[in-house]
């Protein structure tokens, strides 16, 4: 249903962490509700490229974060990471309880 094109583009906003209203704005798809349930829906295409995306901006965020921590001592990097790390256990649980 949807192309590689398409795909790669639901990923490149995952990585930004763009939210599926944001994604709809973007793209202007015919049925947007149908667009919505499919980003939404665990095991299609769409929800594989956003996620893929999401959990790769993430990672990469991290990373860096990570890096300046480790070799460069930052402790602005350091607090940023340890406050994503929380951020990332609540965010968890939240999805684990709510699916959200």
């Amino acid at each position: 249903m949807y192309d590689e094109s398409f795909l790669n583009k639901i990923s490149s906003f995952g990585v930004l962490g763009y939210s599926v209203e944001k994604i709809i704005f973007l793209v202007e798809p015919e049925n947007p509700e149908a667009l919505r349930q499919d980003i939404e829906t665990p095991g299609t295409d769409v929800y594989k490229a956003y996620w893929k995306g999401k959990t790769t901006g993430e990672y990469t965020m991290d990373k860096v974060l990570f890096d300046k921590g480790t070799k460069d001592r930052d402790t602005d990097a350091n607090e940023r990471m340890r406050n994503r790390m929380q951020l990332d256990k609540i965010n968890d649980k939240i999805n684990e309880s709510f699916g959200l």
